[in-house]
């Protein structure tokens, strides 16, 4: 009776809504707007395509969209996202017109080997000058524009027109070539007030509605299709006669009929998702048992929601939390993301991990597998994080000396070393965010190792070759340069590089940090920072096979000066090629 009461509500709905997709507009001066686009708010999704919703700001249309911008040697797509205000639409054409450009996003500093996930629904014509341009980086360029996402106090990165001579830039400057990109319209780097900005077009391919606006008619998405595919109807206000109203009425009776069927089809699957959520559950219980004798405890979700107060204090990042047991003892509990990693695997992992015994090992003590809620507990440092006492410029030699920055360095490296012979039949997850290295109150570092469910993300620390789709990489290389990376950032803030209210993410790349303290009269560096820098830079060389074993590294922070020649010459010369 409830399916059938369903059907004939939603019949209802459907009549009284026939004209939520007629054309509309956002003022006098904005386009008409009708499919594929929909203005957000005030028409529902499936009035447009995806990709094409318009937001009415005051008499404009805004729409926000991923600019399609290529690096020009390498032609990989560049993610740059941004807000231009629509002012014509040209339907049979697939094009519209364009301005107002305010950025939403920033370019990378570095070029990715890789596209970005998402690949841009429009395609850029520009109206005049539309060659591309060449990101520059020089210390001293006063009388041009700065990319302000990519510049700092130090340097500026300019967006110099690839039309114009290379002898053209700013005299007495030190400029280096970052790379090369296609068109992108005024002010979309260089920020400030596009108002009155250049114009240019964007045009779409799909969805293909040309055929439709040529023969007079619309375009729409297919009720029963599935993979968005559009078809052409004709606009009611072209028809004529009586028959027009029996349309809406024959409209929802069709679709009562496959919103019923729908709906028996829904209520199979639902029995089908309980039933083998059931059996997930039974297989959850089953592995358990094959390693009832492991060290780690398992909790139940509930079990810990409670010892968390509901995930009410955050640690270092959103997943880190700080919690208490029954007795007292306070702990860090890590909650997963849901897994497609099966439930063997998982708590094959956890039983490695919980026996784990190193003194820069931060001990699992427990985990939770409840369904699809996973997590793990580890004992709690209440030294703070890394971040907290060596990385932060306001703490730079108060809080932590740099012989104890040293023993920290070689602790880390001591645990990565263990970890890798712990495991050298798996890619455990070292977890390289620094605020997920703890100190204990002697400041002696605890690595968190995590299971290989844990996405972590991208970060500076990520390893290049992480990113390819290879199988032969080699853990050991990517906890290397994920290592080196930790020393760089140590070494910055321990010779004074980043000043008091800098963005260090701003500053933290090798290259510059190499060519900082290379120009220093201070290789009269203190031994022990020299020493971080060297190994430093030879855990991230750009070829994983170049780059130090962790037993290497060891050894060499255990030596008590270095030899004249260790630091290479200058690692970095695949990210300045043309």
């Amino acid at each position: 009776m409830k399916v059938f009461l369903l059907t004939f509500i939603s019949i209802f709905h459907l009549v009284v809504s026939q004209n939520e997709c007629l054309p509309a507009t956002c003022g006098p001066y904005a386009p008409l707007v009708r499919f594929p686009f929909w203005i957000k708010g005030h028409q529902p999704e499936h009035c447009g395509y995806p990709g094409f919703g318009l937001s009415c700001n005051e008499s404009t249309a805004d729409l926000d969209l991923q600019f399609p911008v290529t690096a020009s040697t390498t032609n990989v797509m560049l993610p740059l996202n941004m807000t231009v205000a629509v002012w014509n639409i040209d339907y049979k054409a697939q094009k519209m017109l364009v301005n107002y450009v305010r950025p939403r996003s920033c370019l990378p500093e570095k070029l990715p080997t890789v596209n970005s996930s998402a690949s841009p629904i429009f395609e850029a014509e520009a109206i005049g000058y539309g060659e591309g341009s060449t990101l520059f980086n020089c210390s001293n360029a006063a009388n041009y524009e700065k990319v302000a996402c990519l510049s700092s106090r130090r340097y500026k990165v300019i967006d110099y027109g690839s039309v114009y001579d290379i002898t053209s830039l700013p005299p007495y400057s030190s400029c280096f070539k970052m790379y090369s990109i296609s068109y992108v319209p005024d002010r979309a780097l260089t920020g400030g007030d596009d108002e009155s900005g250049s114009r240019f077009y964007l045009k779409w391919s799909r969805p293909c509605c040309d055929k439709c606006e040529a023969q007079g008619d619309y375009c729409r998405l297919e009720n029963s299709s599935a993979a968005e595919e559009t078809e052409c109807f004709t606009p009611q206000h072209a028809t004529t006669g009586a028959s027009t109203n029996h349309k809406p009425l024959a409209a929802g009776i069709t679709a009562g009929i496959i919103l019923l069927a729908f709906t028996v089809i829904a209520s199979f699957f639902i029995f089908k998702v309980l039933k083998r959520r059931r059996e997930d559950n039974k297989r959850i219980e089953n592995a358990v048992k094959n390693h009832k004798d492991m060290r780690p405890r398992r909790y139940s979700y509930a079990d810990v929601k409670r010892l968390t107060n509901n995930f009410k204090q955050k640690l270092s990042h959103e997943a880190l939390h700080k919690g208490k047991l029954t007795d007292g003892t306070p702990v860090a509990v890590k909650v997963l993301d849901a897994s497609q990693q099966d439930n063997e695997g998982f708590i094959s992992e956890v039983e490695i991990i919980g026996g784990m015994q190193h003194a820069n090992i931060l001990q699992l003590i427990g985990y939770c597998i409840d369904g699809r809620r996973r997590a793990l507990i580890y004992e709690f440092m209440q030294g703070g994080t890394l971040v907290d006492l060596v990385l932060s410029p306001e703490n730079q030699n108060h809080a932590v000396g740099r012989e104890k920055q040293h023993q920290i360095a070689l602790g880390i490296a001591q645990g990565v070393e263990y970890v890798h012979q712990e495991s050298a039949h798996k890619f455990l997850n070292l977890v390289w965010n620094p605020q997920s290295i703890l100190l204990d109150r002697y400041f002696n570092p605890k690595i968190i190792v995590s299971t290989t469910s844990a996405d972590e993300g991208a970060s500076q620390y990520t390893a290049p070759e992480l990113f390819s789709s290879s199988s032969n990489i080699i853990p050991q290389n990517a906890y290397a340069y994920g290592f080196g990376m930790l020393l760089l950032d140590m070494v910055g803030t321990s010779v004074g590089i980043y000043s008091r209210g800098d963005d260090i993410s701003e500053v933290r790349f090798p290259e510059w940090l190499f060519r900082e303290v290379e120009e220093r009269e201070e290789w009269k560096l203190n031994e022990s920072v020299k020493k971080l820098l060297i190994v430093g830079v030879w855990c991230i060389q750009w070829f994983p096979s170049d780059r130090l074993s962790m037993k290497a590294v060891i050894e060499m922070l255990q030596q008590q000066a270095m030899p004249a020649n260790a630091m290479p010459l200058y690692p970095f010369h695949l990210n300045t090629q043309n």
